[in-house]
């Protein structure tokens, strides 16, 4: 039986790059530790930006770079030429269930009014209650939620959507069953973004 719990997986220093609302380049940067791994979250305030953002997060360790919903999959191509095969480079997508969601939240985004955004977090040990943080760059708020495994993640799932959040995503390298789970919970209420690879490809 595959086990979901991160604590079967070896450490891995994971970075996630997300576009932020007058983000300033290097100045909006948390870093977490865990028996997972350092994650290292930086905002942007343009796409522009990811790449010069990327190769600092590779040279300071990162061995998985996961691009936000935002950031289009060319930055991605950009990215993983640049760094060559130092690290792994993923971007979150959205499935055919959540594009007209994910479009609506994406004209709300541009036209400067968005609805509430979370990013759970795949982290050994957490505690979705206790280590959940948040971000604003207004209007943009952003809520970070860590989860010790993917079971958990569907219910924090069900909770962001029962609360009217606008988007979810999937960080920390979710496995194509988890992150069906989650999509399934969540019952087309908000669109789910996931990785453009899964939790089996992270090994280096």
């Amino acid at each position: 039986m595959q086990n979901n719990k991160l604590e079967s997986q070896s450490r891995l220093n994971k970075a996630i790059i997300y576009e932020g609302y007058g983000a300033e380049p290097n100045k909006t940067k948390f870093v977490r530790e865990s028996a997972s791994g350092r994650l290292t979250i930086v905002a942007i305030g343009d796409s522009s930006e990811s790449l010069a953002a990327a190769i600092a997060l590779v040279e300071d360790g990162a061995e998985l770079i996961e691009l936000c919903g935002y950031l289009s999959p060319i930055w991605r191509a950009k990215i993983s030429e640049a760094i060559g095969n130092r690290a792994k480079v993923s971007s979150i997508t959205f499935g055919y269930e959540s594009l007209v969601l994910a479009a609506a939240y994406s004209a709300s985004f541009y036209e400067g009014n968005p609805p509430r955004e979370a990013f759970i977090i795949l982290e050994s040990d957490s505690d979705p209650a206790t280590d959940r943080f948040e971000k604003e760059f207004h209007p943009q708020h952003t809520t970070f939620i860590p989860v010790p495994d993917e079971a958990t993640a569907a219910i924090v799932a069900v909770e962001l959507a029962e609360s009217n959040y606008g988007l979810i995503e999937l960080y920390g390298g979710f496995t194509t069953a988890g992150a069906a789970k989650v999509i399934e919970a969540v019952n087309g209420r908000v669109p789910i973004g996931v990785g453009s690879f899964t939790l089996e490809a992270t090994k280096l």
